[in-house]
């Protein structure tokens, strides 16, 4: 997926392995929009997604982990993609949330 992104001419930062190190990274600079899966090592990852909607970034759920129901419901300004999906499909997915502004 980050070779993807990069192809297609974003910047990736991570890929994060945790809450903690999504969270740091978060604490250096508000990133344009992310791409969460909603486990993260075994944690939920909506500590995360909170925080950057409280910053105003927008997020594309990238999970096979949820149900896209109860995230609208959680988060209505995010996109959502099950997994497995197509690359293609997620960048989509990503171009759409950048261009609402979360």
């Amino acid at each position: 997926m980050q070779h993807t992104l990069e192809d297609a001419g974003y910047e990736v930062i991570g890929p994060h392995e945790n809450v903690r190190d999504s969270l740091a990274t978060i604490d250096l600079g508000k990133p344009d929009a992310a791409i969460l899966d909603v486990q993260l090592d075994g944690e939920d990852v909506f500590p995360v997604a909170e925080r950057l909607k409280a910053d105003g970034v927008p997020i594309v759920f990238h999970s096979g982990h949820a149900e896209p129901a109860q995230l609208a419901e959680r988060f209505p300004e995010a996109r959502f993609c099950s997994k497995p999906c197509t690359p293609g499909l997620l960048e989509d997915e990503l171009k759409l949330a950048i261009q609402s502004g979360a």
